[in-house]
């Protein structure tokens, strides 16, 4: 996996589709590793964490269920389309 020090990589389908519904982050690539698994990277990074660290402690800002859904199905067409998004 490319470790580039200004993006987040997050391969958690649900907290990316969060933070690409969030609007205070961008996607920025995705990465696919040997093994298949995509890596979702977003910046700024320390927005990113933030984002993330408010999700997993239930304060996260709320967000409109048709935009969430909606971040959700786009990362699932850019996983299963096989290409690589930069």
């Amino acid at each position: 996996m490319d470790s580039n020090p200004d993006t987040l990589p997050v391969k958690d389908l649900n907290i990316a589709s969060f933070l690409m519904a969030s609007n205070e982050v961008k996607l920025t690539k995705v990465e696919r590793t040997a093994g298949n698994i995509a890596y979702f990277h977003f910046q700024p990074k320390e927005k990113a964490e933030n984002l993330v660290a408010a999700y997993w402690a239930d304060s996260a800002p709320t967000l409109q269920p048709r935009r969430l859904f909606g971040a959700q199905r786009d990362l699932k067409d850019l996983i299963f389309s096989g290409g690589e998004r930069t």
